[in-house]
Formats: C-alpha cells, structure tokens, sequence
C-alpha cells in the first residue's frame, strides 16, 4: 500500500496569506507563480496607498489570519503518533513611514498562534518580524531588510507534513543608474534556516534538524533597460552553505555565472532567471558536486483578460533528508489557466510535472528518482474591496523507483482573505 499523507481543511480561514521569503535552496509547493510579479518599489507604493490609517507620515495596515487549518494523517506505527487537527491564527500591524518623497522605513509585527490539537508539543508562537528600509532615488536604489519569519510549513517533498522552520536574515541590494539604459547591481543576504522539531514526539521529522544551516549569497552584474518594458542583466553569484550537523556534512560554496531576462507588454509578460551552478564541498564536507543550470521561468499571456494562461518551469537544487543522498534536483514543467467569471469571481486550474532525481554520497546506494505529478485548483470570490472568499485543492503523487518510496500528499481548504487598506 501506497503511503499518503492527507491535510483537508472543511472550515477553515484563510486571511492575508503571504508566502515565505524566497530562499538560495528550498522546496517550494506546486502551482507555479499565481500572477505576474510586481516590482519592490511598486509593491511599497500599493502597500502605503492601501493602508488604512494615517499618523501623519505614518500608514498602518491592520492585519488578520485563521488560516492552514489542516486535519493531518500520521503513518507511523499505530499509537505512536495520533492523527491530529492543526490551526494558525494571527493578529498585527504593518507600518509605514515615509522619510521624504523617496524612501520608506517598514515594519511587520505579525505574531500568530500555531495550534495542534493531540500534539501539545507542536503548539507554537510563529511570526514575522521584519524591519525594512527602502529609497528609490534618482539614480540610486536601496534596500535593505532584516528579522525573523517563524511559519508552519512544508520544508521537503520527502516528508510532506507540517512542520514549523525559522529563519533569521538580513539583506541589502543596491541598485546604480550608470546612464539612460545600464544600472550596476549588488546585493547580500545572510540567512540563518532551522527547523523546529527537536522536540517533537513525531520520530519521522527529527531528520529535518539535519538541514539546518547558515547561508551567505553575494551577487553583483550589470543590468540593460533599452526600453520600457525590456530588462537583460547578467552577473556573478557566490554562495556558502555551512550546515550545523557533520554526519552527513553536506556545507557547500561555489561561484556561478547569472543571466535574467524579464518583458513586460500589456497582454503579454515574461520572466526568466538562471544561474549555471558549480558547487563543490566545504573542506572536510560530503556534499557531492553540483555542475547544473538552476533558475526559474514563466510567461504570463492574456494579462488582464478574463482568461490568461501561464506556463512556467523550474529547476532546483533541494537537500535530502535520507543519509544515502546528497541532495535532489526538483525540476518541474506547468500550465495554470486563470478564468474571470465576472468582476467578482475568478478561477484558476493547474496542472504540473516533473522529476526529483536523487543524487547518492555514494556510488553503491540504488538510484532514486521520484515522477512528480501535481493538479489543483482554486476558486475565489471577492466580497469587497479588501476581502475575498476562496475554495482551493491540491494533489501531489509522487511515483518513486525504489520500494516504500511511493506517496501523495492531498489538501483542500477555505479561505478568507482581508487586506487592512482602505
């Protein structure tokens, strides 16, 4: 019998929902970006003008969630691990305050509560607590962020069940004008990953301490805007992975060239970013190197429309948490299809496939490589100007090569989003 791993979620709450930061490494669940992005200066803009209440300079955004209410399936030995029903709620504020016509300081205090209902030990204060400072200048752009984002999530498709992970970092980005067309760009991030689980009853997720780890990633490149809506950059990554555990010690650094390219028409978007990896072990390490392009791309057509397709791809490296393996390569292909039925209702349908080909520390372990089939789709009802009502479902199935290695993971849920704008 095949494993699987269920989380239905009949009456629950979604509100104001973001995704964790964006990491060097990491699983990320199915379904591809939901809509084109938008850039950092567009965001805080939108954000300061949605803000409800106004201090002077100072805009308060009020935030609320009852979300990721889940009922969760344990495959464990019968009485070891109970089945179990999980919650998160959360109360805070976003603030904003203007310094001058160009630059914004930002602050999210946003705890919440991660409730279980069998599992005691699980029950957790998360949050996100992020201080930031933005300056979008004539010629020069700053950034820069710092805190802590504690959420309750799915940290790898080995082992897809709930776990709460923190994360500590810090980054700034500049950003130079050179003249009308080139910009010169550099950034660093420090980022600081642990998963919480060294006191958890639950014996499959005390593997998860092994990918804890401490990140430093340094980019710079030249960036060419010949017109409006075009953007072609290309530059150099270094990065350095230190890993807390030393059996297996799986620390890493490498340089790799990137290249990015990005459209942005009325109907018609574009994105793209790759990086062409060369990783190799930190003195005394196990990892396995790594020679492989990695990145992300997606084209967004019929933008704005009632109906608009996306079709994306991805690949990424993801460490495993098997002592056999190194790490994976997760490389995925998709196709979501968005319908707008009217000005207050809205569909979106998924479909996505793809490979976790497994890499071995050592020559005498079997191959493993995972087909990956994903579907899902989500239904939303917008009620008024800042609150929507949602119904999504997902399913993963992943067909393994080797024995016992067969599972899927199945969600479904409500939710309820509400913006603390005007």
């Amino acid at each position: 019998m095949r494993p699987t791993t269920r989380a239905s979620m009949p009456l629950l709450l979604f509100v104001a929902a973001q995704s964790v930061g964006a990491q060097f490494l990491q699983y990320t669940p199915p379904g591809g970006p939901s809509e084109p992005p938008e850039s950092r200066q567009q965001q805080i803009e939108r954000e300061v003008e949605e803000a409800r209440y106004h201090l002077g300079p100072v805009r308060i955004a009020p935030w609320f969630t009852l979300r990721d209410a889940a009922y969760v399936r344990n495959f464990v030995p019968a009485g070891e691990v109970p089945d179990d029903v999980t919650a998160t709620a959360g109360l805070g504020l976003r603030t904003y305050l203007r310094n001058g016509s160009k630059a914004t300081w930002t602050l999210q205090t946003l705890p919440e509560y991660v409730w279980w209902a069998r599992q005691s030990e699980r029950r957790r204060l998360n949050g996100r607590y992020l201080l930031g400072y933005y300056g979008f200048f004539n010629r020069l752009t700053l950034e820069a962020r710092a805190g802590r984002e504690q959420l309750q999530h799915l940290a790898t498709p080995e082992l897809p069940v709930p776990v709460s992970g923190r994360s500590d970092q810090g980054e700034l980005l500049a950003e130079v004008e050179l003249s009308h067309s080139f910009f010169v760009f550099t950034a660093v991030q420090l980022r600081r990953e642990k998963n919480l689980v060294d006191d958890l009853a639950d014996p499959r997720l005390a593997a998860l301490s092994l990918l804890d780890r401490d990140e430093r990633i340094e980019r710079a490149g030249l960036r060419w805007r010949p017109r409006r809506r075009w953007s072609i950059g290309l530059g150099a990554e270094r990065s350095q992975v230190d890993f807390d555990r030393a059996v297996p010690d799986r620390s890493s650094s490498g340089t790799a060239p990137l290249a990015e390219l990005a459209y942005e028409g009325r109907r018609v978007r574009f994105q793209a970013n790759v990086a062409d990896r060369s990783l190799t072990a930190a003195r005394g390490a196990a990892f396995v190197p790594y020679d492989k392009l990695t990145g992300d791309a997606a084209a967004f057509l019929g933008v704005g429309g009632k109906l608009s397709w996306t079709l994306y791809a991805s690949r990424n490296l993801v460490y495993a948490l098997s002592s056999s393996y190194a790490y994976l390569t997760d490389d995925r292909l998709g196709l979501a299809a968005t319908v707008g039925l009217g000005g207050r209702m809205q569909t979106r349908l998924f479909v996505e496939t793809g490979t976790d080909d497994y890499v071995a520390f050592s020559p005498s372990a079997p191959r493993r490589q995972d087909d990956v089939f994903s579907y899902g789709a989500s239904v939303t009802f917008r009620i008024a100007r800042n609150l929507s009502l949602g119904l999504q479902g997902l399913r993963t199935k992943f067909d393994a090569n080797v024995p016992g290695g067969d599972r899927t993971y199945t969600s479904a849920g409500t939710t309820i989003n509400l913006v603390g704008g005007r």
